[in-house]
């Protein structure tokens, strides 16, 4: 049974997780290639690539979030966004999924929550004066 399993993933002709729970050498390969790719190329050079643009924006919206917590001409910042390009290009080379920030979304969720309690502490205050 197991070796039946075996077959059909080899047989497939496509990379992917074996069952033992390796990956596969030719997909190992190319995700090094990959984030050897990001390391080596400049953010307008991975916002261009179609493989590199989610990564290349999740790395933008983590500096605006260092630029604004920490200044953008300190030390600190500057060994922040080495330390979050590297951890991007880390989690490629283990073949991890790199999704493209939704942080418009995220805003208007937080404020569409923010108006919702604002809201029902305002009827309890008015609920409480009675």
């Amino acid at each position: 049974m197991a070796d039946d399993r075996t077959e059909r993933a080899a047989s497939s002709g496509k990379p992917a997780d074996r069952l033992d729970g390796s990956r596969d050498a030719a997909r190992e390969d190319r995700d090094r290639r990959v984030a050897s790719d990001f390391r080596q190329m400049s953010q307008a050079e991975r916002l261009d690539d179609k493989r590199l643009n989610p990564a290349a924006k999740q790395v933008a919206a983590m500096d605006a979030a260092i630029d604004k917590k920490y200044g953008q001409a300190t030390p600190e910042a500057a060994r922040m966004k080495v330390a979050a390009r590297e951890a991007v290009a880390q989690t490629m080379e283990r073949g991890g999924e790199i999704r493209t920030p939704r942080v418009r979304e995220v805003e208007q969720r937080r404020d569409e929550t923010r108006d919702q309690h604002r809201t029902a502490a305002d009827k309890t205050s008015k609920d409480l004066e009675r």
